[in-house]
């Protein structure tokens, strides 16, 4: 090695199977690949070691095969929520990326829980499976920080015989290879393979496209066909105040401004959403013409159970990237949508006030 920093591994307590933690690089350079994590019993201990790590992430894991003092422990890491085990890539032989060479049960549960999750699987392989070229040379994969890895097992014939094995195993358990749903159920059977808080325990990731296209109806109010809407400019911040205005009034009145600016749309630092982000007082139109930067909800869901979530959809699937939904009240209501998976998938960002009833205050800068 021609680096100066040092390249670790640890030998994790996994009882009788195998958990072995590897590490190079320095400070915030230090990449990790954790090989195997041990059978169920042994998992509390590896879990507080990895506990002990500056940042719980690994680039890589490694599932060298499905026998149970290898695999178990990994399939609990994957899906502890408590534990946020970051992975960069799993490298592991199963059956969804294979076309001939097919995998067992407990593969079928981690199979499922990386597809679920969607961590990226084999990927430094194009998806396919990690062994051994059948003829040639060896190939060699060069890791983030300077680790080299070379793979010399398995080859064809091992992963064939392993097809033949992994079929009859999980004709006999009753579980069709590559199925989600049979993959899960068997999980669900085996309450030691399941952590105190499970990833999969969390509500289903919401569905922002049919959310936002169930939207139905408008405000009938006249009193918030009343509402006075402001539009207040300083320097390059413009903030749209639209109180409980409805559709039928702001939308005509949108149209209004742009045609007097001569613009298509109106970027705006921040709307303040009508009616408290009532799914009735909002449009794609209007979030389409009034792009912001953020998104202001006033409530705190009492009484009429504001914001919609058919409301919020509107703004994350018709809105700009990297919005951000601003709430004034820290609820189960508007908690909802600090969900990572969402978030990733959107590139929109949460803020909620320091405290449950202390509101929010938003600073913007003076004009230049």
């Amino acid at each position: 090695m021609t680096r100066t920093d040092e390249l670790r591994l640890a030998v994790l307590p996994a009882r009788h199977g195998d958990c072995l933690l590897l590490q190079w690089g320095a400070g915030a350079d230090c990449r990790r690949m954790l090989i195997d994590a041990g059978p169920a019993p042994a998992y509390a201990g590896i879990a507080r070691r990895l506990r002990t790590l500056d940042a719980p992430t690994v680039d890589v894991l490694v599932m060298t095969h499905v026998d149970a003092d290898h695999i178990e422990g990994t399939i609990l890491a994957a899906n502890d929520s408590d534990l946020g085990l970051s992975i960069g890539q799993v490298w592991y032989n199963g059956a969804p990326h294979l076309t001939s060479e097919l995998g067992a049960v407990h593969g079928e549960i981690l199979g499922m829980l990386i597809s679920e999750l969607a961590i990226p699987w084999n990927e430094s392989f194009d998806g396919g499976a990690v062994r051994a070229p059948e003829t040639g040379s060896l190939a060699t994969w060069e890791l983030p920080g300077g680790l080299r890895v070379t793979v010399l097992a398995p080859d064809g014939e091992a992963l064939r015989r392993l097809r033949d094995v992994w079929r009859e195993t999980c004709n006999e358990a009753g579980i069709a290879t590559g199925s989600i749903a049979d993959a899960l159920a068997a999980l669900r059977g085996k309450r030691a393979l399941s952590p105190e808080h499970s990833y999969l325990s969390r509500p289903a990731v919401r569905n922002i496209r049919d959310l936002a296209r169930a939207r139905s109806g408008s405000d009938p109010s006249v009193p918030n066909a009343s509402s006075i809407v402001l539009l207040v400019e300083y320097g390059e911040t413009r903030i749209l105040l639209t109180g409980d205005a409805t559709p039928s009034v702001l939308a005509p009145a949108v149209r209004r401004l742009l045609a007097e600016r001569g613009l298509s749309s109106l970027p705006l630092t921040a709307l303040k959403m009508p009616h408290h982000g009532s799914s009735k007082n909002i449009t794609a139109e209007l979030i389409g013409s009034l792009p912001a930067e953020q998104y202001l909800f006033s409530t705190d869901g009492s009484y009429f159970n504001h914001p919609d979530e058919t409301a919020v959809a509107t703004v994350l699937e018709y809105g700009p990237l990297g919005l951000e939904l601003v709430f004034n009240y820290d609820t189960p209501r508007t908690r909802v949508w600090d969900d990572v998976r969402l978030q990733e998938s959107y590139g929109y960002r949460v803020r909620y006030p320091d405290e449950a009833t202390a509101g929010i205050e938003l600073v913007w800068g003076a004009p230049a």
